[in-house]
């Protein structure tokens, strides 16, 4: 495990043995509004299959499942995990599993089908540029023809943050097989939407 990845464990395991829901993703108003936005800027009202990395304490992942045959959620955080799968667990067509990625990007075929829609929700601010670029095409790998990637990301300052919003997702954009499709942005939040081409 690389030290970044080790310091980010650490960091995460302080911040779960501390509460459950360490940002407060059921209650704050960022959180539901947030939500709110992701499910309006979304092109279909069902899908097949979701991939959703860095599910956190599974609030965004049982909105999701409502919408979906199949969902894979995940995160490298031991506490983060087994929160969503007891929120999940009445859910039999939603798998949540722990993952540290790039490294262990779930595999096409048996690992995980190609997907409709991967969602990075809250989660590139913690990667560096080569890695946010590896995993914008893992991802466009796991899409579907035609399947789509939402990035959806809080724009001011914070300790941990490895990349600033607005470069994240310009490093995105410019995947050759991706093209944007729909954007919100407002003084908090970034929301992008792009569809595999």
């Amino acid at each position: 495990m690389r030290a970044a990845q080790l310091r980010n464990t650490r960091h995460f395991d302080r911040l779960y043995a501390g509460s459950e829901d360490p940002w407060k993703t059921r209650d704050s108003w960022y959180e539901q509004r947030k939500r709110a936005l992701v499910e309006a800027i979304l092109p279909h009202q069902h899908c097949t299959a979701i991939f959703e990395p860095g599910c956190g304490s599974g609030e965004l992942t049982l909105q999701l499942a409502q919408r979906c045959q199949w969902l894979m959620a995940s995160d490298f955080c031991a506490e983060a995990v087994r929160i969503t799968r007891e929120k999940t667990a009445h859910l039999p067509h939603v798998q949540v599993r722990r993952q540290s990625l790039p490294e262990q990007w779930p595999a096409g075929g048996h690992d995980m089908p190609q997907v409709d829609l991967i969602l990075f929700s809250e989660l590139c601010y913690y990667f560096d540029a080569p890695n946010v670029a590896e995993m914008v095409a893992l991802a466009t790998t796991a899409l579907a023809p035609a399947g789509h990637l939402l990035a959806c990301h809080w724009k001011k300052d914070f300790d941990d943050r490895l990349l600033a919003t607005r470069p994240m997702h310009q490093l995105i954009d410019a995947h050759a097989r991706l093209k944007r499709q729909a954007c919100y942005e407002d003084e908090d939040i970034l929301i992008d939407l792009w569809r595999k081409i």
